[in-house]
């Protein structure tokens, strides 16, 4: 039996992070249920890890219960406005830490290599018209700094805002002048996380947010 708890234990966690990008990559709209049976079956596991990996969502606020299972929550235009506020104190503070951190040589070259790769992808998705892609380089600039901010409650609590943002706002990057403009902003928050400068850092990563949340309010 301990065998297979482990077995379960470790499929929930692969669970959790399929359904999890899939909140990010614009797959799920609120509102969207989210069948166990048939998730399992997608993804080839057991209902087991499924139903653990949506009590795991349940608890986090990723998905509120509905008549016969879960669905993926939504957020009023006021709710997304707080948080979108938070974000943008949650990026401003992982930026200054970061750029902190790199001005102390604590940031390997290879991180800013794949900080400029991850900017220049989006870039080129954006360029391309690719939303999906632009999406995941987006996110993934993202996640880079607050991650080599290392401080982990940051990190955790921007996983955890930035998939309710997603859900609501993944429209977004459809508008090709925000797009454009933000794949600018990407190079101007990489320069100064290159250069150590936490204060344009934090300044420009809060400015960000703000953006992004005007062009929501255009919708």
């Amino acid at each position: 039996m301990a065998n297979v708890d482990r077995k379960s234990s470790g499929s929930t966690g692969v669970v959790y992070d399929k359904l999890w990008t899939r909140f990010l990559d614009g797959t799920y709209a609120s509102g969207d249920r989210l069948p166990e049976a048939a998730l399992a079956e997608e993804l080839g596991v057991s209902r087991t890890p499924v139903r653990e990996a949506l009590g795991r969502m349940l608890a986090e606020g990723l998905v509120i219960p509905a008549a016969r299972g879960v669905v993926v929550a939504g957020l009023d235009r006021d709710a997304l406005r707080q948080l979108f506020a938070f974000r943008g104190n949650l990026e401003g503070f992982s930026t200054e830490l970061t750029a902190q951190r790199a001005s102390q040589g604590l940031i390997a070259p290879a991180w800013f290599r794949d900080l400029k790769d991850s900017a220049e992808q989006f870039a080129s998705a954006v360029a391309e018209g690719d939303r999906v892609r632009a999406t995941e380089s987006n996110m993934h600039f993202h996640t880079l700094i607050v991650e080599a901010s290392g401080n982990e409650f940051v990190i955790d609590a921007h996983r955890r805002t930035i998939a309710r943002l997603a859900v609501s706002t993944s429209l977004n990057l459809e508008e090709t002048d925000w797009a454009r403009e933000a794949a600018r902003q990407h190079g101007l928050i990489a320069d100064a996380l290159q250069e150590g400068d936490a204060t344009e850092a934090q300044r420009l990563a809060e400015a960000h947010i703000r953006d992004a949340m005007r062009v929501f309010d255009r919708h």
